[in-house]
């Protein structure tokens, strides 16, 4: 009797962690929402030159800024 309830409650105390890690799964990779953060930025300067440096998060692309570039989207940024 005490073996069918001890193995009763691993039981629902393994589904339960089952369905929490399946919900935070479903709920971190929901990526259809505003995608605040998905560019870091890092910038420099030496002497008279300011640079930047620009990662998108999402694809792991990383773009270099400099005078030729600013105000250009991220996409015409070579």
């Amino acid at each position: 009797m005490m073996d069918k309830k001890r193995w009763t409650e691993r039981s629902l105390f393994f589904l339960l962690g089952v369905l929490f890690i399946i919900t935070a799964m479903f709920l971190t990779g929901a990526a259809n929402g505003p995608q605040c953060g998905r560019y870091q930025i890092s910038s420099w300067t030496r002497g008279q030159f300011v640079g930047a440096m620009i990662v998108d998060t999402v694809t792991g692309r990383v773009k270099y800024v400099d005078e030729k570039s600013e105000n250009k989207p991220f996409e015409e940024i070579k």
